[in-house]
């Protein structure tokens, strides 16, 4: 049993952070009691102290008192791991100071508010800035201002943690991790020629966008070709994903948006015959169906919930349209309707690793100041965020395989997302061409 004495302030937020990362990510039993300190007193199983200070809810001694923009911190920084000289960390909170003793390590960088400050996400709850969408800038947030949006430091800090016990107490042991790829589509658009509307609107933008006649009758051809039942529609994909997934062990995750026809934002109908064909085919052939939350439930109940009952199956994950998110709402939406899984927290503009960790984690709800059940497993890469950021065909493919070894290094999950209707389009053809040799880099 390891004990650790806390503050006595802000005691939900710094237990659920100290459950998170001794009990979820570790695997180690702990005891913790409270007391007038200023720092975390970490007792190992061989009476030695992991001593860690508190650098910032100290200055906030009130219930949500930390919970201004001001707080966040205005810069950071970089230094390399005393225990790792191989690895860097990034500083938040605190300072790069380190005293060790036979029996005793006092760290002043503090780990425990700056991985809250990751995973939680207050960060998003307290800054106004926003983009079109109604969501938390990439470009306000703090990682990418300081360029570490590329890196995952929450594990890091894990990192630095688990070298600091073992140093102490090397008869501890740690629960394993083993690295996986998690492939997920989002089901944005089901067909591309299902009404005579779409194929008069592709029609319409291969005239006027596009300026080419010769794909005026492509686009015709196609049109005839899926009426008449002599081809799949370019959006239909789903076997082909799923036989690249079973050819390589993996499963895929499909999310479809729960909408109806001539709601916001939807382009198809779930209860449609097409949707409900390909809904029982991924289910029959073993893969799993997710709820792609729409653009208007992220932050509305009612909505979410009633678009959740028409999804056709039992659902226990997904991921909300356009990355839509309202920090605690719709945490707790989800929450709600026994939701197991959510798989939005994710940059937009470009890939990375916006909660800062690979591993999948219990969300905390700021307000409330409780840990859910909920657990959140950030999606890393976007094929439509990575292409706007590497548009050149080989960096785009390279981007995805450096940020999977980034999770083989910390054993962690990759999430990656590959929309279904964005191979047999011309815009992503060059780059679909490559889905299966990325496959099979990140494996």
């Amino acid at each position: 049993m390891i004990k650790i004495t806390i503050p006595d302030n802000n005691i939900l937020e710094r237990t659920y952070i100290l459950d998170v990362l001794f009990q979820d990510f570790f695997g180690l039993d702990i005891l913790v009691s409270e007391s007038k300190t200023d720092k975390y007193s970490i007792e190992l199983p061989n009476k030695s102290q992991l001593i860690i200070k508190d650098a910032f809810f100290c200055k906030y001694p009130q219930d949500l008192e930390y919970l201004k923009s001001e707080n966040i911190p205005t810069s950071t920084t970089e230094i390399i791991n005393p225990f790792c000289k191989e690895s860097k960390l990034q500083i938040l909170f605190g300072e790069n100071k380190f005293v060790q003793h036979d029996k005793e390590i006092i760290c002043s960088i503090d780990i425990f508010a700056s991985s809250f400050f990751m995973l939680t996400r207050w960060e998003e709850y307290v800054t106004t800035e926003k983009d079109e969408h109604k969501r938390f800038s990439d470009y306000a947030s703090l990682a990418y201002k300081a360029n570490f949006y590329k890196r995952p430091i929450v594990n890091e800090y894990i990192d630095l943690l688990k070298q600091m016990i073992l140093k102490l107490d090397d008869s501890i042991t740690f629960k394993k991790w083993e690295y996986t790829a998690s492939i997920t589509h989002d089901v944005d658009r089901l067909r591309r020629y299902d009404t005579f509307r779409k194929y008069f609107k592709a029609l319409v933008g291969d005239m006027v966008h596009r300026k080419n006649l010769l794909k005026c009758f492509s686009t015709t051809s196609n049109y005839l070709s899926y009426k008449l039942d002599l081809r799949k529609d370019p959006y239909d994909t789903f076997d082909y994903l799923m036989d690249i997934s079973e050819k390589h062990n993996l499963k895929s995750h499909f999310y479809f948006i729960p909408s109806k026809l001539n709601e916001q934002e939807s382009e198809y109908n779930i209860e449609s015959k097409e949707a409900l064909k390909d809904i029982n085919n991924i289910q029959n052939r073993g893969h799993f169906v997710g709820i792609h939350g729409s653009y208007k439930g992220f932050n509305n109940t009612e909505v979410f919930t009633k678009e959740l009952k028409r999804i056709p199956t039992q659902v226990e994950e997904g991921r909300q349209h356009f990355l839509r998110f309202d920090n605690p709402k719709t945490w707790q939406i989800w929450e709600d309707n026994a939701l197991k899984t959510d798989s939005t927290i994710a940059y937009s503009h470009f890939a990375g690793f916006r909660a800062g960790i690979c591993y999948p984690y219990s969300v905390f709800n700021i307000l409330s100041q409780k840990k859910l059940k909920l657990k959140e497993q950030p999606l890393i890469a976007m094929e439509g965020a990575v292409v706007n950021e590497f548009p050149q065909t080989d960096d785009f493919v390279k981007e995805f395989k450096t940020l999977s070894n980034t999770c083989k290094n910390h054993r962690g999950n990759f999430v990656f997302l590959w929309h279904n209707n964005n191979f047999k389009v011309k815009e992503w053809e060059d780059y679909a061409k490559h889905y299966e040799a990325i496959i099979n880099s990140i494996i």
